[in-house]
């Protein structure tokens, strides 16, 4: 599988470069995708959970927030779990 760098300027002017695996948890397919992808999200949805490490992800300044402090520490990866809330909520 290609590995996706992406390099972005939040509203704040924070640069990341990142890889970001997009894990389906209906399908359980996963894929590389990019910052600007992720800012065009129906993040109002709330039908949608998105998960990162445990975390509800709500919005997409969330989202650079989480991705920062993962950088931070040195992460050079980091997967998100999309999944309808109904299979979030019973556990799969």
């Amino acid at each position: 599988m290609a590995e996706t760098e992406h390099k972005s300027s939040g509203d704040d002017g924070r640069k990341f470069k990142i890889r970001l695996k997009l894990l389906d948890r209906e399908s359980g397919e996963s894929r590389y995708c990019t910052l600007d992808e992720a800012k065009t999200w129906d993040w109002e949805n709330p039908e949608i959970w998105r998960m990162v490490g445990g975390w509800q992800i709500t919005s997409f300044q969330r989202l650079l927030n989480i991705l920062y402090l993962k950088m931070e520490k040195g992460i050079e990866e980091v997967e998100i779990v999309e999944a309808p809330r109904f299979t979030m909520l019973s556990g799969g």
